[in-house]
């Protein structure tokens, strides 16, 4: 049974108060030897940082690698201080050794999101000498993995897979395009999702367009069948496509399908990313969730993620950590443990799979930009059930 995470305080200055969680200003450092001590650092304990574990969610880089070497995520929040002060996390790093690990600065409301790759206990400080105040927490306060797929082995379409090829072809919002096995593969340690040429069909003319276009298969694939939940966490890793006509995407359907009655009822479709090519006018990046209401009609909630060059410029370039966190009381959005965007409110109540995919939906076609195949890589998906009191 999985472990959710606790909010760790440790008071003694009962005369500050605490502002709610949200991670901003993503910031790790390096360490050189002089920032090591053969002790856990000096601070008082103080209900002015609140600091609060959560799963492995940050993993920026160009290469491979596997979902436990993942960084773990401290959020924190620190009343009372300037927009800009230093927050440190200082780990054991091996030998007995005490290090920095990691270094952000606060926003304008004192939250702060830091990272550590060494388990075990974590010290959230502020300050230095006689001021310091901090926190304590423990990577062992994070709830554990139930579902993780390194794609180290293939695990799409064949016998006892987790991830199979939806049926979606020529229907909706995607009559130039199908969903096709061909164009999901496992190689190299990574889930390869594209969008290819149809060699079966020529070109289509989508409604109201007088462009005609090269039919498409997509790469499409979800664990229906095989893998559900209610309440938790989901990330993957991603290095997306880089031209717009078609885009990457990480989310989530109702098993079963959705149903009328609003979300906690009926389900919801729970986008965690979806990426529409570099150089978008609105940045490319969006999250979003759909429900049905009680009278069937369709209700949306999200968008284009603001800022998206704040958080990065390299989406097909490197490896990203896209990740939700979902709870009764509401969606949060995260990449490489940033929070991007907050949805309060009702949230699904129903069990919900897991979909990666790569889609050319007819309104892209006419921006294509690039030249077919494009290429989506996961590394790794993974899930932490924590219930509906995570």
């Amino acid at each position: 049974m999985s472990r959710t995470s606790r909010l760790v305080v440790r008071p003694t200055r009962s005369s500050r108060a605490i502002t709610v969680l949200l991670a901003v200003g993503l910031v790790t450092a390096g360490c050189s030897s002089a920032d090591s001590q053969s002790a856990p650092p000096s601070y008082e304990q103080s209900d002015a940082v609140q600091a609060r574990m959560l799963p492995q969610l940050a993993a920026t880089g160009e290469d491979t690698e596997g979902a436990d070497d993942a960084a773990w995520v401290v959020e924190a929040a620190v009343h009372d201080v300037e927009e800009g002060t230093a927050v440190t996390l200082v780990a054991e790093t091996g030998d007995g050794e005490w290090e920095t690990v990691s270094e952000a600065e606060t926003d304008a409301e004192g939250h702060v999101a830091l990272t550590s790759t060494a388990d075990g206990d974590l010290h959230v400080v502020v300050g230095d000498g006689d001021d310091a105040i901090g926190a304590e927490v423990s990577t062992d306060d994070a709830p554990e993995a139930s579902f993780t797929d390194d794609f180290d082995e293939d695990s799409v379409d064949g016998e006892g897979a987790q991830w199979y090829t939806r049926d979606q072809g020529h229907i909706g919002v995607r009559t130039c395009s199908r969903a096709d096995a061909d164009a999901a593969e496992v190689t190299g340690g990574v889930l390869r999702l594209s969008v290819l040429d149809d060699p079966d069909r020529d070109l289509c003319q989508p409604n109201g367009n007088r462009k005609r276009f090269p039919m498409r298969l997509n790469g499409h694939v979800g664990t229906e069948g095989t893998y559900d939940f209610t309440y938790g966490y989901a990330a993957a890793r991603i290095r997306t496509q880089s031209a717009r006509g078609q885009h990457s995407a990480f989310w989530m359907q109702a098993t079963g399908g959705q149903a009328t009655g609003g979300p906690k009822q009926g389900g919801a479709e729970i986008d965690v990313m979806e990426y529409f090519g570099d150089d978008h006018p609105e940045g490319g990046l969006t999250s979003f969730t759909y429900y049905l209401d009680q009278a069937g009609r369709k209700q949306t909630k999200g968008g284009w993620l603001p800022n998206v060059d704040e958080l990065g410029d390299d989406w097909s370039e490197q490896f990203h950590v896209f990740s939700v966190e979902w709870t009764p009381q509401e969606y949060v959005f995260r990449i490489d443990g940033q929070v991007t965007q907050r949805l309060k409110g009702e949230t699904s109540g129903k069990p919900e799979f897991l979909i990666l995919s790569l889609l050319s939906s007819d309104y892209e076609l006419p921006r294509f930009d690039g030249k077919l195949p494009e290429h989506m890589d996961v590394d790794w998906a993974r899930v932490w059930e924590t219930g509906p009191q995570g």
